[in-house]
């Protein structure tokens, strides 16, 4: 009788790979576990805890591709072009911590570029409380700032209080020594060294002490110089375009956002000024990674979690839109665009349905579709 070829290979890999029985894999995780403890008792080695505890951006699509949003206790960067959102992005964020944390959240503002005020991160919703940027920052003051936290947290037993430090920007940031160089060529790639030093340093110490330092940084051209071009890296970074700082940041950040200037919004429409952002996560460690999509911002009020939610269901057909719009789940209620977000925050019929159908397309084309579970 003649054997069909896939049955041989099913009968080869059968043979290859027996099946391991359950008491096999209790002495399996048994012996690992041992190991483990061995290891940390006579060396003080200390396994990850595999959970993150996250600060919400306040933007249900962004939370979804970061996996929850900005990871407490890591190195965190976004980056972008001017005028990207960057900096209203990461004044969002600690307005989301402040809320989510119930006041406790140790909150702080380093303003390299001294362009950020009071009012400004007030009306990004920074009020509980509102926070005073520290300015005049170099390298070495950022370190000093996270060293004085760190004990602080300690002596005052706020170790367990989640922390949210902003730094904008990296780039924009000079060492002490930058400062005071009179021939710019003589500190060409210090910054770097000196960053290459302290941020693996702090990067630990952040985790001990449930720090979120959220950076801000810059993109630059890659500077291609024939034989010394630079080995390619990020690759799915925008093309051409690296970050300042040395690759210590690329290495050490835990989350890394990109984002870009999309369209700008016509007033007549929404009934605001602002832009379009396509956002993405070039690195991440809670959601995998380079998953696009789009943020709905205002010029004044920040990005809208509303017009982000509403776009997006537009993008995936349970919202219509023409001369009069509606939800797919609720079609008796047409709306005109500029009247949506009146309707949503006046009728909670309307309100529910939009909520229920956000969440429920985010799970549908961003959960389910990319967190691949092994």
């Amino acid at each position: 009788m003649e054997i069909e070829k896939n049955e041989v290979v099913t009968e080869v890999i059968e043979k290859a790979e027996p099946d391991v029985s359950l008491s096999q894999e209790d002495e399996a995780v048994k012996l690992y576990n041992e190991f483990s403890s061995f290891l940390e008792q006579k060396e003080g080695f200390v396994q990850d805890v595999g959970v993150k505890l996250t600060v919400s951006t306040g933007i249900d699509l962004a939370d979804a591709i970061l996996g929850g949003g900005f990871a407490i206790g890591a190195l965190n960067i976004i980056v972008g072009q001017p005028g990207s959102g960057k900096t209203m992005l990461a004044i969002q964020v600690l307005a989301t911590g402040q809320k989510q944390y119930k006041g406790k959240l140790l909150g702080s503002f380093l303003d390299a570029e001294e362009s950020t005020t009071t009012i400004r991160m007030s009306n990004l919703g920074v009020r509980y409380p509102k926070i005073k940027p520290y300015v005049d920052i170099t390298v070495e003051k950022v370190f000093k700032f996270l060293e004085t936290l760190c004990v602080f947290k300690q002596e005052k037993k706020l170790i367990e209080t989640p922390s949210v430090v902003i730094w904008d920007s990296i780039a924009n940031t000079l060492t002490e020594k930058e400062r005071e160089a009179e021939d710019p060529k003589s500190v060409i790639g210090y910054k770097a060294r000196v960053l290459s030093m302290t941020i693996p340093q702090y990067v630990s110490k952040c985790a001990k002490n449930n720090i979120c330092l959220l950076a801000v940084n810059q993109l630059r051209d890659t500077l291609n110089l024939d034989m010394f071009a630079p080995a390619p890296d990020l690759k799915f970074m925008s093309s051409s375009k690296t970050m300042p700082g040395g690759n210590v940041l690329k290495f050490n950040a835990f989350q890394l956002v990109e984002m870009k200037v999309g369209k700008v919004i016509e007033p007549e429409k929404l009934g605001f000024e602002g832009i379009r952002v396509k956002m993405k996560c070039v690195k991440n460690k809670l959601f995998p990674p380079n998953v696009p999509i789009s943020l709905v911002g205002s010029f004044t009020s920040g990005f809208s979690n509303f017009w982000t939610n509403y776009e997006f269901m537009r993008d995936h057909k349970r919202m219509v839109t023409g001369a009069w719009n509606y939800l797919v789940d609720l079609p008796e209620k047409k709306f005109r665009t500029k009247d949506a977000l009146t309707l949503y925050n006046e009728n909670k019929e309307f309100k529910e349905a939009f909520d229920k159908a956000a969440k429920e397309t985010i799970q549908s084309e961003i959960i389910e579709k990319y967190d691949i579970q092994i």
